[in-house]
């Protein structure tokens, strides 16, 4: 069968399939194969993370709840193997988002894209064709070294919110509270400016402004949020509308959480003084 996809022979390697259900793998299997490309089954993400080390794959379709070791664990495992080799694999998380929080998790994991369950056979091929692209993969691996190093204190991976020993001991105390406040008024402000430009479906108003909010999260530490701005400024570009407008959503809920911990942590610090 000729491939529906051209490109590089990068582009040819094969797609790996992480799935623990033995239906679900046919299915998966069978649909890779239609669009002529060749792929790897393996049923859990020790598994995964085994084959990433031995092997090249053009992109992983990673399903996110699995026994042994899930998804999620499985991206941070390859994203840390991957910082020490410089190669990066798109990842695509690959789930019904039944639970909460799911969306979050596979973000803040270190996933690229998500394709919802059951797969649909033409959605997952515009997902395989946008990620089989030199370029989209180079700009998510440079803004994934920028705003989420594997080794660094305030990484999103090891569930703080925010480092603001670090950021206190780096800018001062003084400076520190001026820069929260201009962060948290223009984080704010911004959200509502995107949420506006996408009721106008201005794709390029919306990866901007998205744009801008991940540089100024990344100062900060808000590592959560610049990936997730990220995500954003991908899902416009692509006039994903509906994964858009849920991506704010999960924004404004993270920022809502920081906000609240910025806070009660200031207000901690007045009680100890």
């Amino acid at each position: 069968m000729t491939s529906a996809f051209k490109g590089t022979d990068e582009e040819k390697l094969p797609i790996l399939i992480v799935e623990d259900n033995f239906l679900n793998q046919k299915v998966a299997m069978v649909l890779i194969q239609r669009l002529g490309l060749k792929a790897k089954l393996v049923s859990n993400g020790k598994e995964a993370v085994d084959a990433v080390s031995t092997q090249k794959f053009s992109l992983i379709l990673m399903d996110c709840h699995m026994p042994i070791m899930d998804g999620f664990e499985a991206t941070v495992a390859i994203r840390k193997l991957e910082s020490l080799t410089d190669n990066y694999t798109p990842i695509i998380a690959v789930t019904a988002l039944a639970m909460g929080g799911d969306r979050e998790r596979c973000i803040a994991a270190g996933m690229d894209d998500y394709i919802p369950k059951p797969i649909d056979k033409d959605l997952l091929k515009v997902k395989i064709n946008h990620w089989m692209r030199s370029d989209v993969v180079y700009n998510s691996q440079k803004m994934r070294k920028k705003f989420l190093r594997p080794n660094s204190t305030m990484t999103v991976i090891d569930g703080k919110l925010l480092d603001l020993e670090e950021l206190e001991e780096f800018y001062g105390p003084s400076q520190l509270a001026e820069i929260i406040d201009i962060y948290v008024t223009q984080t704010q402000d911004m959200l509502n400016k995107i949420r506006t430009q996408l009721f106008e479906r201005n794709s390029r108003a919306v990866a901007g402004l998205a744009h801008e909010l991940k540089a100024s999260s990344a100062s900060i530490g808000a590592k959560q949020i610049a990936r997730a701005c990220l995500y954003l400024e991908q899902t416009s570009c692509q006039q994903d509308w509906m994964e858009a407008e849920e991506t704010v959503n999960s924004i404004q809920k993270s920022f809502d959480q920081l906000r609240g911990f910025i806070e009660s942590s200031m207000a901690e610090k007045v009680q100890a003084e």
